[in-house]
């Protein structure tokens, strides 16, 4: 995997698309309905001050590894988190697709390991959730990842390279990154200098509280390259949760667009702005789609979306996924000529659609 630099009208602008799988990419398996209860409490924002080993002690109960088989006998593997006391769990996409059995073993209470049913997956926002039947479970506590700041501290646990539970450390290295994955753009990543190995993928990023700020998902390994590893956002990441919880159709809705975030003055004088100017801008749009027809340019900026500010391209992910297919979106765009009020009907995305 490699960073993502989308061609746009400003080459400052952090990538971030609206859509890029195709349709078996999207396809959901659903082995059961699960409705999630007696869930995690409510986020509060991240601590960055305890210690290492408190954090650790906390969250390891809900930390788990997982085992797949696949057609042909292989074997693979990586890691989750608790997410209710009802056996809901957390983990990547990528870990469980394409395989035949899911088990789960845990680090600390239930023995195991447990047959775990794949309630749904997004393998455009490389999630899925899993169930267990389990007693005594341990769901992990949230934290706001919306309210990280660079330089905050935060810690990454799981199972990689078959050596048990690893815990590794480090700080937000960089927030709202876009990488490239086999199922499209995954957008509004945490970037870490915590290192994520095979295994670790699907496991916890906590900070110093032992409460999840997001949940791991690749670390670059090329030649030279150390210490940058991916998390998705948890604050982004739950709705998506939310929803594959209920065992519903992924059916995530698209705006026919690829977007950037405007979050800096320099970003905004280089599209012709306000330097005071925020948003998601626009650096592709696909015809035929929902932006098409809207009549969104490359380099609009989307500043406010039914009435909710966009300060960055990851704002305006996080808010489409709360919404379905269908949905109208007021937005209040702006370019260089001046602002305007457009409305856009989401749409599924469909083959075809995004090269």
């Amino acid at each position: 995997m490699r960073l993502v630099s989308l061609a746009a009208a400003a080459a400052l602008l952090a990538g971030c698309s609206g859509g890029g799988d195709d349709e078996a990419a999207r396809t959901v398996t659903v082995a059961t309905t699960v409705e999630a209860r007696d869930t995690v409490s409510q986020a509060v924002a991240p601590a960055t001050q305890g210690s290492i080993a408190a954090a650790v002690a906390r969250v390891l109960p809900s930390v788990v590894s997982v085992q797949t088989t696949s057609f042909g006998g292989g074997e693979g593997g990586g890691s989750g988190v608790v997410f209710d006391r009802s056996g809901l769990i957390l983990t990547n996409n990528h870990v469980v697709e394409g395989t035949t059995s899911v088990t789960v073993s845990f680090n600390d209470g239930p023995q195991g390991p447990y047959a775990a049913e794949v309630v749904g997956t997004e393998p455009a926002r490389d999630l899925a959730v899993l169930h267990v039947e389990a007693e005594n479970l341990e769901p992990v506590q949230l934290a706001d990842s919306s309210l990280l700041r660079l330089g905050d501290p935060v810690i990454a646990i799981g199972f990689p390279l078959d050596l048990g539970v690893t815990v590794t450390s480090g700080i937000v290295s960089g927030l709202n990154r876009t990488i490239e994955s086999p199922n499209g753009d995954l957008t509004g990543l945490l970037q870490t200098d915590a290192a994520i190995n095979p295994g670790n993928s699907g496991g916890p990023l906590v900070d110093r509280a032992g409460r999840l700020v997001g949940i791991n998902t690749a670390g670059i390994r090329e030649d030279g390259t150390e210490g940058i590893g991916f998390a998705i956002a948890i604050d982004g990441a739950l709705p998506v949760i939310e929803r594959l919880s209920r065992g519903a159709p992924s059916g995530e809705a698209w705006l026919g667009i690829s977007f950037g975030s405007v979050d800096s003055e320099s970003a905004a004088v280089q599209l012709g702005l306000d330097s005071s100017t925020r948003g998601a801008a626009v650096t592709v749009v696909y015809p035929g789609g929902p932006g098409a027809k809207a009549e969104l340019a490359v380099g609009d900026v989307i500043t406010v979306a039914d009435d909710v500010p966009i300060r960055n391209a990851n704002a305006l992910q996080t808010l489409i996924a709360k919404r379905k297919p269908g949905d109208e979106l007021d937005l209040e765009v702006i370019d260089s000529r001046g602002p305007r009020l457009v409305t856009i009907t989401l749409a599924p995305r469909t083959p075809g659609e995004v090269p």
